[in-house]
């Protein structure tokens, strides 16, 4: 039998990801441990070393081995644990930086708001009213562009190099609960936490990369349709307490969906290198998608349609439900 050596280093890459994922979802590993696989990557240079070192000679293939094994471990980690090394350098500058000036306005009964933020630290609420505000702290107290129109909101990183450590920040943001707004939230590293209580939202999109994310919507007003891709990072997604629709990607990191009692859930799931835990919780895989029991004449459905790639999915996961 002829074994093609180009697959083989492919292989054992995705059995090293596949293998972290179920260890640490079997609790054979720690996340905290697999959490730390990225420090592995001096391993990369010895593998490109090995690689230059043994061209032309016996065992040649080890350095490509020991590449594949290098980085199916961290991406391993990554996945079953949603840690990515970058928030650690993007954790935001509270208690540290200097505040800068506020700003706020009003909104329109509808408005369109968009929240960009490169390395930070990201706080979305709501209040009583129309009004918005931002405040917070940055590096060197510089506070962030903010663009406004009758029926528009953009918020972003003042302007600056992708090196521009000054950049690094901690942002609140209120938005009123009296507009029906459109919000587009992208984050770039960092950590985020959005909480829509009481808010009217028509449509709905985050972004988060190489960063982690909560998102709760158990009070909101009204909802539409949402929009969430989680690469390299993790997300927390506490679910409303009524019916919806919603699109999930994550890449290479990790979701946790935690459901309103007594609501029922729809997942439509494609993915490639990814594990969940539904059956855990009786869901039942019926017509090419996961129903909760019931699902079907549950008063609150919520049907997610989910695309996750070297990462997993986990329903109601105590840690990060709880509360």
């Amino acid at each position: 039998m002829h074994i093609d050596r180009r697959l083989v280093g492919f292989g054992l890459f995705l059995i090293t990801v596949g293998g972290i994922m179920v260890a640490v979802r079997q609790g054979l590993l720690s996340a905290d441990a697999a959490s730390q696989a990225w420090t592995l990557w001096p391993l990369i240079l010895v593998g490109v070393g090995l690689s230059i070192v043994l061209a032309g000679r016996p065992g040649a293939a080890i350095g490509g081995l020991v590449l594949a094994l290098t980085f199916g471990a961290m991406l391993g980690g990554i996945a079953a644990t949603g840690t990515f090394p970058g928030v650690g350098f993007c954790g935001g500058d509270r208690g540290h930086g200097s505040t800068f000036p506020g700003s706020s306005g009003d909104l329109g009964p509808n408005a369109r708001v968009t929240v960009v933020q490169d390395c930070g630290d990201l706080t979305i609420g709501t209040v009583a009213g129309t009004s918005w505000n931002v405040s917070g702290e940055s590096r060197d107290g510089r506070q962030p562009r903010i663009d406004r129109g009758s029926d528009t909101l953009r918020i972003t990183a003042p302007d600056g190099g992708p090196f521009d450590l000054g950049r690094s920040s901690g942002w609140d943001v209120i938005l009123g609960r009296e507009s029906t707004i459109d919000l587009t939230v992208t984050m770039n590293g960092g950590q985020s936490r959005v909480n829509l209580a009481g808010a009217s939202v028509g449509a709905f999109r985050m972004d988060a990369n190489a960063g982690s994310i909560e998102l709760d919507l158990r009070e909101v007003a009204a909802f539409g349709d949402a929009t969430i891709d989680v690469n390299f990072g993790s997300a927390t997604l506490r679910l409303p307490n009524r019916s919806m629709t919603a699109t999930l990607a994550v890449n290479a990191g990790s979701a946790a969906i935690c459901l309103p009692a007594g609501a029922g859930l729809r997942v439509k799931l494609d993915s490639a290198a990814a594990s969940n835990d539904f059956d855990d919780h009786g869901m039942v895989e019926t017509n090419g998608a996961w129903e909760t029991p019931g699902y079907g004449v549950a008063a609150v459905r919520l049907d997610l349609r989910a695309d996750v790639n070297a990462g997993s999915l986990a329903l109601d996961p105590p840690r990060q439900c709880a509360g």
